[in-house]
């Protein structure tokens, strides 16, 4: 067969068209090396970004090509970003990290954003100038719905196309930050992700404990350019692992903190980390200074002007998400800058893991489970257990056979379940995970 000229000619094109996209395929991780160029970046309000040979080869990135976007005028958000071929997964790897150079002062905003059917962005301050250094973004808990990266260097301000407008970057890339946060914290594990999350001008960081070095608490500084409402989440925007139990019969969370100053008023807050409106808060106050004590929130005794936690269970809602405001209501300005510390932040009254159940020999497993779930004691005599579902309703007792109770998951719906174990030692509440 002969092909005719124009034919020849649209069959060279579609081979040419191929080799251009799979030869700019576009996924992380990114070294600027050869899959993306100057031409993958899309420039947007006043930022301008190209793939350069590398200017300043030190230190930890000595590669010889890297990325870099100039900010010259524009919007206080001028930057560039680049769209992936698929949305990014976070459900294992969930971070990303990059190398980062830049001139401007120690502390400039560098925003990431993700960009796609959905949204999210988080801000990380940098820590050196004139040198490289990798940061990193926890998106714990994020949806799979992005994939597009938007860089924003020194969020919030104005470029003026100079050297300390000017930013160089290289090597982004997903990887595992640590597990999800979950309840009880004490910020002593080493395979978990502490990452906490600042808003109104605190600045938090994991630090060693004041009085006992073993032992690894959060600082968090509340700067004399703070708000009133000035908070630290703990943990990222995505919130725990598992809702916290809250219920109208188990209602308390306690907080071990650390004041400069006995009568500060600190407020705790639990919210939806997928729905901000879903909020129930309280306050206490501090009754010593300079040193620790356990302060005790009862979410039944709701903050003035917050939701009742009643109203909120009634409507079906759940929390996922804890934040701790220190010296709620008074701005930074007038109180001037002062550090607290907290640490072991717990529900009051229920048992949160099993291994304090093992301290008194009570066993429960497997937990979660989608079949059944065994409570079984070696020492302790089991009286009775009953148990109950997200709102503190009681769906049944059961009394135990040879010390051993079963319980039936099967038909329930998937969720936190409260297990209270009555034993002649005493009373222990535990959750119970459906899945």
């Amino acid at each position: 067969m002969i092909l005719n000229k124009n034919v020849f000619e649209g069959i060279a094109l579609f081979v040419l068209l191929l080799i251009y996209n799979v030869g700019e395929s576009q996924s992380l991780p990114i070294d600027f090396e050869s899959e993306v160029t100057t031409s993958n970046f899309i420039d947007f309000d006043g930022g301008t970004a190209s793939v350069i040979a590398n200017p300043a080869p030190m230190g930890i990135n000595t590669s010889a090509t890297v990325a870099q976007i100039v900010r010259d005028g524009g919007l206080i958000w001028s930057g560039s970003k680049i769209e992936l071929d698929a949305n990014l997964d976070f459900s294992s790897s969930n971070s990303i990290s990059m190398k980062v150079y830049t001139s401007a002062p120690i502390g400039t905003i560098v925003k990431f954003k993700l960009e796609g059917s959905g949204v999210s962005e988080r801000d990380i301050p940098t820590t050196v100038s004139n040198e490289w250094e990798v940061l990193t973004w926890d998106f714990t808990g994020e949806p799979s719905v992005s994939n597009t990266l938007v860089f924003m260097f020194d969020f919030g301000n104005l470029g003026d196309g100079s050297e300390s407008s000017t930013f160089l970057f290289d090597d982004i890339e997903q990887a595992f930050g640590g597990s999800q946060i979950d309840l009880p914290v004490d910020f002593e594990s080493s395979t978990v992700n502490y990452v906490t999350t600042d808003f109104g001008g605190n600045v938090s960081t994991l630090a060693t404990d004041p009085s006992d070095p073993n032992n690894t608490v959060v600082q968090v500084v509340k700067t004399d350019q703070a708000a009133s409402w000035a908070g630290t989440t703990i943990g990222t925007s995505g919130g725990f692992a598992t809702d916290i139990p809250l219920t109208l019969t188990n209602s308390k969370m306690t907080v071990k903190v650390w004041s400069p100053e006995a009568g500060t008023p600190i407020r705790l807050k639990v919210e939806d980390s997928k729905d901000p409106t879903h909020t129930s808060e309280t306050e206490t106050n501090t009754t010593v200074s300079k040193d620790w004590e356990t302060l005790e929130f009862d979410f039944t005794n709701e903050a003035t002007g917050t939701q009742m936690l009643s109203v909120g269970l009634d409507m079906g809602w759940t929390f996922n998400m804890a934040s701790i405001f220190f010296n709620f209501g008074t701005e930074g300005a007038s109180a001037g800058e002062k550090t607290y510390y907290f640490d072991d932040v717990q529900m009051a009254d229920l048992v949160l893991s099993t291994s304090d159940l093992l301290a008194e020999n009570i066993s429960i497993f497997p937990n979660p489970t989608s079949d059944n779930w065994t409570i079984k004691s070696e020492t302790s005599l089991i009286n009775l257990v009953e148990l109950f579902d997200f709102k503190g309703r009681r769906l049944v007792v059961f009394y135990p056979e040879n010390n051993v109770v079963k319980i039936n998951a099967y038909n329930l719906e998937e969720g936190l379940y409260i297990s209270r174990i009555s034993t002649d030692l005493g009373t222990r509440d535990i959750k119970l995970i459906k899945k």
